[in-house]
C-alpha cells in the first residue's frame, strides 16, 4: 500500500544512524513552493507533522498566514522554531473544532490562493506502488551499523557484492546540496542500504496523518473494528464502570434450582438414565453387522526426515565418494540408493548451486501426502524379547548337518538332479554337462558314468528296484546301473572306504527304519522276485488308448508321449544301462517314484499339450496314464507328489496346490498358498503336512488337517527357494536351498496330538557353495537312514553334510 511504503521510511528516519535532509533557511516564498513550510514544520521536531496548506473555515487562521509565519521564522534561531511549533499547535486545534465535511474540503484548494498546494487524497484502492526498487539493499539483518563505521561498506546485498559507502554525512555537504537542490527539504538518506528516498506528496500526507494520531487512508471505516457481539473478540471492557457486587456472589437463583432439583432426585420423580444396552454380535452369522462404524480419525503427516551430514555443502571427509563409490552410485537405479545426491565440498555457501531436483521432490511430497495411506499405530511399553516364543537351544535338537563330510568331484557343469538309493549306499547325479555319475556315498567313489549327449534335467531312484528313471533331451530312460549282479565282495573289493566307513554302512543297515509297523522297502524289494532285467524287458509294443477308449492317433505330441520304445543295442545308451526309453514333446523337470515302485510321475511345465504336463508311467505294466485332460486356469504344472499312504496326488500349480483321489478319479481340496510363483514341495512322512517352496523367498507350511490357507509361511532366504525337502526316515529334519548359495536346516517336529502345533525352528545355516550364473544350490535330499544331506549347486559341486 502507498501509505505502508511512508510509514517504513518514517520509522526508519527515527532510527539512529538515519537523518532527514531539511533545509538550513527559509526561502523566499516566491523560491519555493509552500510544500517547503511542511518541511520547515517537519524539521521543528515539536511534534506536529509537516502538512500541506488545505482552506479552513471562518475563524480558522488562514494557510496564507500562516505560510508567512513559517517562513519568516530564521532556522538558527530558536525563537523561531517555538513560533512555528506554537503555530503547529494552533492548527491542530483548529482540525479538532472542524467537523469532517471541513476536512474533506480541505483537500481542494482555493482559486484565489495561488501559493497553496493541492493534497494528495489518499484512498486505498487495493494497488501497490512496491517494487523491487523498495526492497532493502542491505541483508545483514538486525547488524549494528556501528560495527561497519572502520570498513569502507556496511554490509551485502542479495548477491553476496558490498554495499559500499556512498552517502556523506558532513553538515556542510547538507547545507550545500539543499542549495542546489529543490527536493533537498524532502530527501530522506538510508545509511543503512546507502541510498537517498525522495518522499512523494503522498509520503509527505501520509506522514502529517500518522503524527496526527489518524488513519494513513481516507478510506479506512473505523466503525466497524471491534465486534462488539463476539464475546472472544471483545477481550477489552466497553464502559469503565466496575462490575457490580453480585457478580462475584453465588447466585441465589441457582442456588434454589439445584435445591428443587435435590428435592425431586430424593422423592424418586427424577431418576438417572437407564445404562446402554450391551452391544451383542452373532459370531456365526453369515454377514457382519451392519452398524455403521465411525470414521478414523485424521492423521498428522508423518514428518520428513531431517538432513544429515551428507547433506552439508561443506561435509566431512568420509562421507565424500571415492571413484569406485561414485560410479557404484551412478549404476544403481533411484529406488536402490541410499541418498539422492552426490555428497560435494563447496568452500562457501555463497557457490552452493541449485538443486535441479528440488520441484520435484517437493512434488513428490505432495503426492505422499495426498495418496499415500496412513495407519495409527499405538505404541506399548513391551520388551521385545518377551513377545519372541521361547524355543530350544539348538544344542538341544541334534543330530542335524553341520559341515562338509564328502565331496563328490567329477561334473564340469551345474549339477541338475539328484537321487539316492533306498540302502543309502548310492547317489545319483545328472548335469548340464550330459552325464549321469553314479557315486559311492560313504568314499566318494565315482562307480559308473553314463554320457547321454544331451542336458539331463532329472533322475529319480526306484525305491524297490536298483533301476533309475533320468529324463534328458525330451525323453525319460529306464536305465540298469547294473548294481543288482553286484556281489558284497565285489563291493567290499572294489571300494576305497575305510574301516570307519565300512562301519558307518552297517550301521546305516542296522538303522532301517519302518512306518507304521510296514517292513522297509530295501526288505520288501528282496522278497520279490522280479528283476530289474525283467522289469526292463519291453515284451510288446503297447498301443496307446485314448480317453474314449479308442485308439490314438499315430501322430502328434499327444501319442508320442505315451509310446514306449525300446534302446537300441548299437547305441551308447544300452551299453550304459538304458532299456526303455519314452519320447515327450518337451523337457521333463521332474521325476517322481510312487513307493511302491511301479508308478513313476513325469513334470513337463512347458509342455505343449496340457495333458501332456503330468504323465504317470506303469513300469510293470509298461503303460502311460494322463489324469488330466486339460487343467483348469492357475498356471501350468510345477511339481507333483503322491501321499505316502493314500492314493492321493498332489499337484502344484504356480500359485496354488490340488490334491486328487487317483480311485475316485476326483479333486479333493485346493490348498492357496499365497506365493507367486511355486518351485518345488514335499509331503511329510506322516501325510499330514505339506511344504511348498516358491521363487519369491518363501516356505509355506499347510496342515491337510485343518484350513486351507498356510499354517505358517517362514523366509530365511534372500533369493529364490529351488527345493524343500522332508527327511523320509525318523529324523524330524527340513532343509530347504536357495539361489543364494545357502541351505537352511530346520528342526520340524509334527506331534500326534492335534491339539499341539508343530514346533519349527531353524537350526542351522550350510554356506559352502558358490553363486554360478545368478543360481546357487539347484537340489538337496536326505539320506534314508541317517541324518545327512545331499546338495548339488549350480557351480557343479556334489557335498553330503554330516
Amino acid at each position: 500500500k502507498p501509505w505502508l511504503r511512508t510509514f517504513k521510511l518514517c520509522l526508519h528516519s527515527c532510527q539512529p544512524g538515519a537523518s532527514v535532509h531539511m533545509m538550513e533557511e527559509t526561502p523566499a516564498s516566491n523560491d519555493i513552493p509552500p510544500s517547503a513550510a511542511i518541511a520547515a514544520e517537519t524539521s521543528t521536531g515539536d511534534g506536529s507533522a509537516g502538512r500541506p496548506t488545505k482552506k479552513r473555515r471562518k475563524g480558522s487562521m488562514s494557510s496564507k498566514r500562516k505560510n508567512e509565519d513559517i517562513q519568516g521564522a530564521a532556522p538558527e534561531s530558536n525563537s523561531g522554531l517555538a513560533d512555528g511549533a506554537s503555530a503547529a499547535k494552533e492548527e491542530e486545534e483548529d482540525l479538532k473544532e472542524g467537523d469532517d465535511d471541513d476536512l474533506v474540503e480541505a483537500c481542494d484548494l482555493d482559486d484565489d490562493e495561488s501559493d497553496a498546494v493541492e493534497g494528495p487524497v489518499l484512498f486505498d484502492d487495493g494497488s501497490s506502488d512496491d517494487s523491487e526498487d523498495d526492497a532493502p539493499r542491505n541483508r545483514i539483518g538486525n547488524v549494528p551499523l556501528h560495527w561497519y563505521k572502520d570498513e569502507d561498506h556496511v554490509g551485502y546485498d542479495i548477491a553476496g557484492q558490498k554495499v559500499m559507502k556512498t552517502l556523506t554525512s558532513g553538515e556542510i555537504d547538507a547545507l550545500l546540496e539543499s542549495k542546489d537542490n529543490p527536493d533537498a527539504w524532502r530527501t530522506i538518506k538510508d545509511h543503512k542500504n546507502q541510498r537517498e528516498v525522495v518522499l512523494t506528496d503522498t509520503d509527505l500526507e501520509v506522514i502529517r496523518r500518522i503524527r496526527s494520531r489518524m488513519y494513513p487512508s481516507l478510506g479506512t471505516d473505523s466503525t466497524e473494528m471491534v465486534e462488539f457481539e463476539n464475546k472472544e473478540a471483545a477481550i477489552h471492557p466497553v464502559s469503565s464502570v466496575d462490575p457490580p457486587k453480585r457478580r462475584f456472589l453465588p447466585s441465589k437463583w441457582e442456588r434454589m434450582k439445584v435445591k428443587k432439583l435435590v428435592a425431586l432426585l430424593r422423592e424418586g420423580k427424577i431418576r438417572p438414565p437407564p445404562p446402554p444396552k450391551p452391544q451383542v454380535w452373532d459370531l456365526w452369522a453369515d454377514e457382519p453387522p451392519k452398524d455403521r462404524r465411525r470414521p478414523p480419525r485424521a492423521l498428522p503427516a508423518p514428518k520428513m526426515a531431517l538432513p544429515g551430514h551428507a547433506e552439508s555443502y561443506n561435509p566431512p571427509a568420509e562421507y565424500l565418494f571415492s571413484e569406485e563409490e561414485r560410479k557404484e552410485w551412478e549404476d544403481q537405479d533411484d529406488q536402490d540408493r541410499a541418498l539422492s545426491h552426490l555428497p560435494q565440498k563447496i568452500d562457501c555457501l555463497r557457490r552452493v548451486p541449485a538443486y535441479k531436483d528440488l520441484i520435484l521432490e517437493r512434488y513428490k511430497r505432495c503426492l505422499d501426502l495426498y495418496l499415500v495411506p496412513r495407519a495409527l499405530k499405538q505404541r506399548m511399553n513391551v520388551d521385545p524379547e518377551s513377545l519372541l516364543p521361547k524355543l530350544p537351544s539348538p544344542k538341544d535338537l541334534r543330530p542335524f548337518p553341520t559341515h562338509v563330510a564328502v565331496a563328490y568331484e567329477g561334473h564340469t557343469s551345474m549339477v541338475r538332479g539328484i537321487t539316492i538309493d533306498p540302502s543309502g549306499e548310492w547317489i545319483a547325479t545328472v548335469s548340464a554337462d550330459e552325464t549321469l555319475r553314479i557315486w559311492e556315498v560313504s568314499s566318494g567313489r565315482p562307480f559308473h558314468v553314463v554320457h547321454f549327449g544331451a542336458t539331463c534335467t532329472a533322475v529319480a531312484w526306484n525305491p524297490t528296484h536298483m533301476l533309475l528313471a533320468v529324463a534328458c533331451d525330451e525323453h525319460v530312460y529306464f536305465l540298469d546301473p547294473g548294481l543288482e549282479k553286484m556281489t558284497a565282495a565285489q563291493r567290499d573289493m572294489g571300494s576305497a572306504a575305510s574301516q570307519g566307513d565300512q562301519e558307518k554302512a552297517g550301521e546305516m543297515q542296522e538303522a532301517d527304519y519302518t512306518v507304521e509297523g510296514e517292513p522297509s522297502l530295501a526288505a520288501a524289494a528282496l522278497k520279490e522276485a522280479v528283476t530289474v532285467e525283467s522289469l526292463l524287458t519291453l515284451h510288446e509294443v503297447v498301443v496307446p488308448q485314448g480317453e474314449d477308449g479308442d485308439e490314438a492317433k499315430p501322430e502328434g505330441a499327444k501319442a508320442r508321449a505315451v509310446k514306449w520304445a525300446k534302446v537300441e543295442e548299437d547305441s551308447p545308451l544300452y551299453k550304459g544301462g538304458a532299456r526303455i526309453k519314452i519320447q515327450t514333446d518337451c523337457d521333463v523337470q521332474q521325476l517322481m517314484w510312487h513307493v511302491k515302485g511301479n508308478y513313476c510321475a513325469a513334470v513337463s511345465p512347458k509342455a505343449k499339450a496340457p495333458s501332456n504336463a503330468v504323465i504317470i508311467h506303469a513300469l510293470h505294466q509298461q503303460k502311460s496314464m494322463r489324469p488330466f485332460s486339460k487343467l483348469k486356469k492357475g498356471g501350468n504344472v510345477q511339481t507333483c507328489s503322491f501321499h505316502p499312504t493314500k492314493p492321493h496326488f498332489f499337484v502344484a500349480t504356480k500359485t496354488s496346490v490340488r490334491i486328487y483321489d487317483l480311485q475316485k478319479q476326483e479333486s479333493l481340496r485346493h490348498l492357496i498358498s499365497g506365493a507367486r510363483w511355486i518351485s518345488s514341495m514335499t509331503m511329510h512322512p506322516g501325510g499330514d503336512n505339506v511344504v511348498v517352496g516358491s521363487y519369491d523367498r518363501r516356505i509355506a507350511w499347510f496342515d491337510l488337517d485343518f484350513a486351507s490357507k498356510p499354517y505358517k509361511t517362514l523366509q530365511y532366504h534372500d533369493r529364490a527357494v529351488r527345493r524343500v525337502a522332508f527327511h523320509q526316515g525318523r529324523f524330524p529334519l527340513l532343509a530347504a536351498s536357495s539361489d543364494d548359495g545357502t541351505v537352511s536346516i530346520l528342526h520340524a517336529k509334527v506331534f500326534s496330538d492335534l491339539m499341539q502345533s508343530p514346533m519349527i525352528v531353524p537350526v542351522k545355516r550350510l554356506r559352502d557353495h558358490l553363486i554360478n550364473q545368478g543360481l546357487g544350490v539347484l537340489d538337496l535330499l536326505w539320506h534314508p537312514h541317517q541324518p545327512w544331506l545331499i546338495t548339488a549347486g549350480a557351480d557343479g559341486a556334489v557335498y553330503l553334510w554330516a
